[in-house]
């Protein structure tokens, strides 16, 4: 099966939007919508903060060859101590 940018763009928010969800149930993953890469943080709606500090923009495919692990790491550096496994 040969998949396309379109589809690895958006499996990759939906993993990310999974992986956020594990870390903190409740909160939202905003997205840069300007962006053809992937830039996320995440947002505490209730609260208005932001819990993490902008991802920087990722490719898709670079994204898909991290492990789940990585991308959870990955969020939790971002956090600043703010989320914990």
């Amino acid at each position: 099966m040969h998949s396309t940018v379109q589809d690895m763009y958006s499996s990759q928010r939906v993993r990310i939007e999974r992986i956020v969800g594990e870390l903190a149930p409740g909160k939202r993953v905003e997205f840069d919508e300007s962006s053809t890469l992937i830039k996320f943080r995440v947002r505490d709606d209730a609260t208005r903060l932001n819990l993490t500090e902008a991802s920087g923009d990722w490719f898709p495919d670079e994204l898909a060859e991290k492990s789940d692990a990585w991308l959870r790491d990955f969020v939790l550096q971002l956090s600043n101590g703010k989320l914990r496994r």
